[in-house]
């Protein structure tokens, strides 16, 4: 069935939904680009699953009514319905569309403990809303943890009703609880999984352990407590002596001394988090929290690897891109042919910078009316090694407008990439001479390094 999925590039779902880029698949389940709907130009996802005839009236219901849920960490689902394709009946469900998941770093790197615990309270806020309003995940692991701007989300098309039976795949899973197969699904078994998988992000590998025995996995000793605490009482083989996912954040926040390994009571796991509630859960109000900071990292300005993964269990992502040099100190670039580089220091905002522009926003010697310096989030200014270069070529229109602006190098990183994009767009030229003498295109150089942002600006060809 994987080879069939890319083929079926370019179909159009119940003659609205467009199949653009493969993003990904396995043998049950495939994940497209798409837009929302006619003549709407936002970004979604489409994830296409064979219908089953006896579950698929369930599995449409599931997803309608998850699709009412409405939480800033947990992945919306817009529409669900069905389609065939070549005699092939399908299921298919549109939804946000996360450019980047957690399994897509992990083969770089692991994450450090500042920027583990900076993931974890976006995702337990979700699990809290998910299990409050009779809700549990079933499938809590790394590539369903995933990045939309600057927003950790958690997946939610896997959602289902505790106390179903968890006799499928996800009873087969690395990540499934011991009781997984025997007994029914439970906020519980979401503890378990989120135990292995902040094991796994911190070592790159999830923890050993025999499920013949009734032993717990046992948890490293070189991960940092609170997180090995946390760990270890996630990852009890009884669920009624798991902690919740309240006791996780009261741990984090070192609102009480951790709990002792005392049994607490059957469906402890389903209680609600003791989060207060932030005004906004953008990760830039959360500078002043260095935990958070740090979880920004990872999303923001990593290293991109040139394809995407093979698979995709429950969720899509964009293909990464290759890695940058270590740290490195600035450089200015060439000035040669190119007009005066401005540079902003690193706590510099959305500025005009236009030092040789004469008074009155008239054009300097350069050609340039106006330049406007991207604007940088703290954390992600924090996360760069070396220098990020990010280069933009500019069409200019006859009243010295950025008629278009697109990237000719991209850059590690989607998210410098994008923020020079949108600045190039605000750039203003000298108004165009009717005989054509003056350049209609231009080039623009980004470098990025954490003490500043430098900008070169070179006139194409005539």
């Amino acid at each position: 069935m994987s080879e069939t999925w890319k083929r079926w590039e370019g179909r159009t779902v119940d003659r609205r939904f467009s199949l653009q880029t493969y993003l990904g698949g396995s043998d049950h389940s495939a994940v497209f680009l798409t837009r929302r709907g006619a003549g709407d130009s936002g970004q979604a996802a489409i994830k296409l699953i064979a219908a089953d005839v006896a579950d698929a009236e369930k599995q449409l219901l599931r997803w309608n009514r998850i699709s009412g849920l409405n939480h800033p960490n947990l992945i919306r689902l817009f529409e669900a319905g069905r389609c065939n394709f070549d005699g092939t009946a399908l299921l298919y469900v549109v939804e946000e569309y996360a450019e980047e998941n957690l399994a897509q770093i992990l083969p770089e790197r692991a994450l450090t403990a500042e920027e583990a615990r900076g993931m974890l309270p976006p995702i337990l806020q979700a699990l809290q809303f998910a299990h409050e309003n009779g809700w549990v995940h079933g499938h809590i692991q790394p590539s369903n943890i995933l990045a939309i701007g600057d927003q950790v989300k958690l997946s939610s098309d896997t959602l289902t009703q505790p106390g179903q039976p968890d006799g499928g795949a996800g009873s087969t899973s690395d990540y499934a609880p011991p009781e997984a197969g025997t007994a029914a699904i439970s906020a519980a078994g979401d503890v378990w999984q989120l135990g292995m998988t902040l094991v796994e992000v911190l070592t790159q590998r999830l923890p050993a352990w025999d499920r013949a025995r009734a032993s717990s996995p046992q948890v490293r000793a070189e991960i940092p407590q609170p997180l090995r605490t946390i760990a270890e009482h996630c990852l009890e083989v009884d669920p009624r002596k798991r902690w919740s996912a309240g006791d996780i954040s009261d741990c984090l926040e070192g609102k009480r001394p951790a709990p002792t390994s005392a049994p607490s009571e059957p469906g402890r796991a389903a209680q609600a988090i003791s989060i207060p509630q932030k005004q906004s859960t953008k990760w830039h109000y959360w500078l002043g929290l260095a935990a958070v900071a740090a979880a920004l990292v990872f999303f923001l300005a990593r290293p991109k690897p040139a394809n995407p993964p093979a698979e995709m269990p429950t969720t899509q992502a964009q293909p990464n891109a290759a890695g940058e040099a270590a740290q490195a100190p600035a450089q200015t670039e060439p000035k040669s042919n190119a007009a005066t580089a401005s540079a902003t220091p690193a706590a510099g905002g959305n500025e005009d910078q236009s030092a040789n522009a004469h008074p009155g926003n008239h054009a300097n010697e350069s050609g340039i009316v106006r330049r406007v310096m991207p604007e940088v989030s703290a954390a992600a200014r924090r996360s760069i090694q070396g220098k990020i270069k990010v280069r933009v070529r500019v069409e200019v229109s006859s009243a010295g407008d950025v008629a278009k602006a697109t990237l000719e190098s991209a850059g590690p990183s989607k998210y410098f990439s994008r923020i020079a994009l949108e600045a190039a767009r605000e750039w203003k030229f000298a108004p165009l001479p009717a005989d054509g003498s003056a350049a209609r295109e231009w080039k623009l150089q980004f470098a990025f390094s954490r003490a500043r942002t430098e900008v070169s600006a070179v006139r194409g060809k005539r």
